[in-house]
């Protein structure tokens, strides 16, 4: 497959050269060791899911996958794979949305599909909706049509310690308990430490007024609707001997309803480093478990040690890449969002340190770019897309490329308890990204959010002509 496409013939489309291609791809090919890794950048595109398979097929054919030096597997106290499998958990396909008919990825549909899924009538339409620390209204394309959709919902629930934007529609906000009134172990994040280390918190102040853990909020919904949210292990997940004995011996009747502690301290003793919340009680500061990331793990699980790459559905996936239309002359330039490390999304935007006077929302633009449009940093562009129009002011740096401009997303707030982050102003990139079924990527679900075709107007031109 990679045969049909010579760096020549993307060279145009990519912006990067041919020759520089194959330099890279030789120093890839004969380095002793090397890595190649793509997150957030590469999942948000029209091609999300096989961009992400061919960096993993890279690695493999040079050799890196799964060696030292490598792009390899992450090894944390809790083998969260192999639980998600016994779980049967680590689910693909196994059902598909009512509407638009996409797979559901380890039990889960694309945010995008809510607002249709609440307005189509019919079996299974959704009518109640939780929103546990989220805001879809500001970071899920389609805002508009979401928050018309949430008045039509006959509940919506709400778990959290502000008023944002998605929470002005709630029937009940409960309130949540912050970091500093919960204990926590961040579970999820441990397979992603390039040096095992697991930490464990306790809390240092009782939560105040009503406000609760998540859990336990959850917890206690659960038990008026008769079902059991945080102690529903799955039957076999944890196998048999020692292991299925501790986990009897947790799990029994006179323990009915398991705090994530438990959990957590169960999946710890019969983890990879037989480890215990006591025991991490007696490292606060955290425990560094080996060395170095270990590796080997394909000759351990992989079918003879092999990794398939002729799966069907990214033959498909490649079929649609020959496919794509060349890029539209009427929007020449590609929008692409940015991440701010001290809003951490939306989060801080409310928090007076990490919103002072001069921080507001910027675009990023290039030089090239600023100069063809005749606008200086601080002035203001306007930004079209199929979908929509929205103004912002840039920042002219080397920092992107021409033909690009980057907005931070998470902004333009309005949320009835956000004071600060609704006077921070800014605009909701959402408002013009794709939003239909239809643009997002068939194989995930992921909306389509970084190369986006838009065309860039100065709107103080604009403005002085009008």
């Amino acid at each position: 497959a990679a045969a049909d496409y010579a760096p020549e013939s993307v060279e145009m489309r990519t912006g990067v050269p041919a020759a520089d291609v194959r330099i890279l791809a030789r120093a890839l090919a004969g380095a002793p060791t090397a890595a190649v890794h793509g997150r957030t950048g590469a999942c948000l595109g029209r091609h999300a899911t096989l961009v992400n398979v061919l960096i993993d097929a890279l690695n493999l054919v040079t050799g890196n996958l799964d060696r030292p030096g490598g792009l390899v597997f992450g090894s944390g106290p809790v083998d969260l794979a192999t639980l998600a499998k016994l779980g049967n958990s680590a689910t693909y396909d196994t059902y598909r949305s009512r509407v638009s008919d996409l797979p559901e990825v380890i039990g889960q549909l694309p945010a995008p599909l809510m607002a249709e899924e609440i307005e189509t009538p019919g079996p299974g339409q959704l009518r109640a909706l939780i929103v546990s620390a989220g805001n879809p209204v500001l970071s899920v394309p389609g805002a508009e049509r979401f928050e018309r959709a949430l008045g039509t919902l006959d509940l919506q629930v709400a778990i959290d310690f502000y008023l944002n934007e998605t929470h002005r529609h709630a029937d009940y906000v409960l309130p949540a308990a912050t970091f500093y009134e919960r204990d926590d172990v961040v579970v999820a994040a441990l397979d992603f430490h390039l040096t095992p280390f697991i930490q464990w918190t306790d809390a240092v102040t009782a939560p105040r007024g009503e406000a609760k853990p998540d859990w336990q909020i959850i917890d206690a919904l659960g038990k008026e609707m008769g079902i059991r949210p945080v102690a529903g292990l799955p039957a076999g997940m944890l196998g048999t001997g020692r292991a299925a004995k501790l986990a009897a011996r947790v799990l029994s009747p006179a323990t009915a309803w398991v705090t994530p502690e438990r959990a957590i301290d169960l999946l710890l003793r019969t983890g990879r480093h037989r480890l215990s919340v006591a025991t991490l009680r007696k490292h606060p500061r955290g425990m560094v478990l080996a060395e170095h990331v270990s590796t080997g793990v394909l000759r351990r699980k992989a079918r003879g040690g092999k990794v398939r790459l002729d799966d069907p559905r990214i033959a498909d996936a490649l079929l649609r890449l020959a496919a794509e239309p060349a890029p539209d002359p009427e929007y020449p330039v590609m929008l692409i969002g940015k991440r701010d490390v001290r809003s951490q999304n939306s989060w801080m935007h409310n928090t007076p340190k990490h919103r002072d006077a001069q921080r507001r929302q910027r675009a990023l633009i290039s030089p090239k770019d600023a100069a063809e449009l005749g606008i200086d940093d601080g002035d203001s562009v306007r930004i079209i897309s199929v979908d929509g129009v929205l103004e912002v002011p840039v920042h002219v740096t080397d920092d992107v490329g021409t033909g690009t401009i980057a907005v931070p997303h998470g902004w333009g707030h309005r949320g009835g308890g956000w004071t600060v982050a609704n006077a921070a102003g800014g605009v909701n990139i959402n408002e013009i990204t794709p939003a239909s079924a239809a643009t997002l990527e068939p194989l995930s679900g992921m909306a389509h959010l970084n190369g986006i075709p838009v065309r860039l107007e100065a709107a103080v031109a604009q403005a002085g002509t009008g």
